[in-house]
């Protein structure tokens, strides 16, 4: 291939450069030898190679060893400051065997206007699949949520303080994430959502069609809204610890870890139920939540709901779902239930139970998809020591800064999934299939 003197160093060609070797010695080797090449081939202001052909040819070459490297660059010069910063390096060791891919969707997040701005412009592949599902949400409610996620100056108690609006936000971003996630090329073997979480994993596994998804997302919070003001308490004990405490009117509503629940009930029975477990030392705080979920509130619109529910198609899944209500991989008869999709919203949700069923994965890497890493918190607590599972938050596990979540946060959470050995296309096709010479491996 003729030496190209075309190519500026501050080109922007995003790539992700991939290395992999034996030992994590041979790995710094490795990175070290790539750096000194790349340096070499720099001229003032010009590169010999195209930075996507340097990444092509090195994702061709990289025999999949255990240790791994990933570095997300976006130029020439900027893949030389790279090289040369850990922060900026995913490294691991890749999980024995095939590890199994499980997604995972939260019902909460770190909501509030302007979040996802940086997000919109940096990913446009996702942006699209944000307004696929933002247009449906706002044609059967009038609501536009993504409008909303990227305006910083929009109000935010009108979308906080409904629980409509709430939950479509949310499952648009869950849904669009996972969309595009799948996009990039990993099979998961695997979906688990948390109370609202799980109509993600329904919508992705093709249980429900996109359409029917957020129709049946928008009357599950229109509903739960009607149910009137609620509130919700995280507290630090095991749910044996807490039952004989709790009054008649608060609701155990989950149990996310062995020693982590959500209590649930109106407001003022909450605030009360709070002083009784201060007095008894345990930890407690209050969860963003509006309404009294999973609790006996819920009754009078179980069948409203369903009556919602009838009209929607539900299929056969075309991927395992974990239900967090049973604990266990759903069988398809029970994933076309409607009665089940709607006594959901009531039933307790038992995340610690479906964690439990994780744990028997020989090698699993359950990622979380959608804002927050709550859930990766909480399966984290529960694998520790376990070299066999890893838990990853695809938008990261730090809560957002002002000026919302970053791109760099999220390519650098799939370096991370693929140096944990998942398939994922993180380089894309170079536009010049020609040999490069003098590539150190």
């Amino acid at each position: 291939m003729a030496r190209s003197d075309n190519v500026s160093l501050d080109a922007n060609h995003p790539t992700t450069l991939l290395l992999s070797a034996e030992t994590a010695e041979a790995l710094d080797a490795a990175t070290q030898k790539l750096a000194a090449w790349m340096s070499e081939k720099s001229q003032p202001g010009h590169a010999a190679w195209p930075l996507p052909e340097v990444a092509a040819a090195l994702r061709e070459r990289c025999r999949m060893l255990p240790q791994r490297r990933a570095i997300r660059v976006e130029s020439w010069q900027d893949a030389l400051a790279a090289l040369d910063d850990k922060a900026r390096w995913a490294t691991a060791t890749a999980l024995p065997g095939s590890p199994k891919l499980i997604l995972s969707f939260p019902g909460q997040g770190s909501l509030r206007p302007g979040v996802l701005s940086r997000l919109l412009a940096g990913l446009p592949a996702w942006a699209r699949h944000l307004r696929h599902y933002a247009d449906l949400a706002r044609d059967i409610s009038g609501f536009d949520c993504a409008g909303w996620l990227a305006d910083p100056r929009a109000d935010a108690d009108s979308v906080l303080r409904d629980n409509g609006k709430t939950q479509l936000a949310i499952f648009c971003v869950g849904a669009a994430l996972g969309r595009w996630l799948l996009d990039l090329g990993p099979h998961p073997d695997g979906f688990l959502g948390h109370s609202l979480g799980e109509w993600m994993s329904a919508n992705l596994a093709g249980v429900l069609t996109d359409e029917h998804a957020v129709r049946a997302v928008y009357h599950r919070g229109r509903l739960m809204q009607t149910t009137g003001p609620g509130a919700a308490l995280i507290v630090r004990a095991t749910p044996e610890a807490l039952q004989p405490q709790l009054p008649d009117d608060i609701t155990l509503a989950c149990v996310n870890a062995p020693n982590l629940c959500l209590l649930s009930g109106r407001p003022e029975a909450v605030a009360i139920c709070n002083e009784k477990l201060a007095a008894a030392r345990l930890i407690t705080r209050p969860a963003p939540i509006h309404v009294a979920v999973h609790s006996p509130a819920m009754d009078a619109i179980l069948d409203p709901f369903l009556a919602e529910l009838a009209p929607l198609d539900f299929a056969a899944p075309k991927n395992r779902l974990l239900s967090p209500v049973t604990g266990e991989w759903m069988p398809e008869a029970l994933a076309r239930d409607r009665a089940y999709w709607a006594r959901q919203l009531r039933q307790p949700v038992r995340f610690d139970k479906a964690a439990a069923t994780l744990l028997a994965e020989p090698s699993a890497v359950i990622l979380e998809v959608g804002m927050g890493a709550a859930l990766t918190s909480l399966i984290t607590t529960q694998t520790r020591g376990r070299s066999n599972l890893r838990a990853l938050a695809l938008l990261g596990r730090d809560e957002p800064p002002a000026e919302g979540y970053a791109p760099a946060r999220v390519h650098q959470t799939l370096g991370e999934l693929w140096a944990a050995g998942v398939a994922v296309n993180l380089v894309g096709e170079a536009t010049n299939r020609h040999p490069l010479p003098g590539l150190p491996f």
